[in-house]
């Protein structure tokens, strides 16, 4: 692992631990057992560190659902397996997923930061695999013809978003529901829904 990774590593750790806003750069670079020096080499704010774990994020979330739907035979097992990777990822990534759902300024939703052009790419990313896998499933006959694709990946979005949301943030325990989302979605979009 190089220095920046155990910089981001160490970051994310103290981030999900102690909130972003009460972590200083002093105590990450302590305990990552760098000089504070050294984190504002590879970053320039502490900030920036935040930026790169949402830009880590994106692209990793991307990088691991794109080869699942070109594997699977049908649209409707497209759906499944991003639902499928998408709990996965967020056991995998929860330090940082929380860190991103709990600590992300308001001022990196600004338009024109590059932080915005970041969470951009990654929605349409993640939307646009949705939308291609339901169109897929319309086409091959395993999803309703009624189903509009674009508008039913914003609401299976908004649906694992929301579900991660409860999961991460909720002062009380909550339920594994993957089982109960695909049965939903199943349900919802399947042209023989179980």
């Amino acid at each position: 692992m190089s220095r920046k990774e155990s910089i981001l590593k160490t970051a994310v750790s103290l981030f999900a631990q102690r909130g972003f806003s009460a972590t200083p750069t002093s105590s990450i670079a302590k305990e990552a057992g760098v000089a504070e020096g050294l984190i504002f080499h590879y970053f320039r704010t502490k900030e920036d560190i935040l930026l790169q774990v949402l830009k880590d994020m994106i692209e990793t979330y991307l990088a691991g659902s794109k080869p699942l739907v070109e594997k699977c035979s049908t649209g409707l097992e497209a759906v499944k397996s991003l639902i499928d990777f998408h709990f996965q990822f967020s056991i995998d990534n929860s330090e940082a997923l929380l860190v991103l759902l709990r600590d992300l300024p308001n001022s990196f939703l600004q338009e024109g930061g590059l932080s915005n052009e970041a969470i951009k790419h990654g929605l349409n990313g993640v939307i646009g695999l949705l939308e291609q896998s339901i169109s897929r499933g319309k086409e091959d006959g395993t999803i309703k013809a009624e189903i509009p694709p674009r508008e039913t990946a914003f609401l299976l979005h908004g649906m694992l978003s929301g579900v991660s949301r409860l999961q991460l943030l909720e002062p009380i325990q909550v339920p594994d529901l993957k089982d109960q989302v695909i049965d939903f979605c199943y349900r919802s979009i399947a042209k023989n829904s179980r």
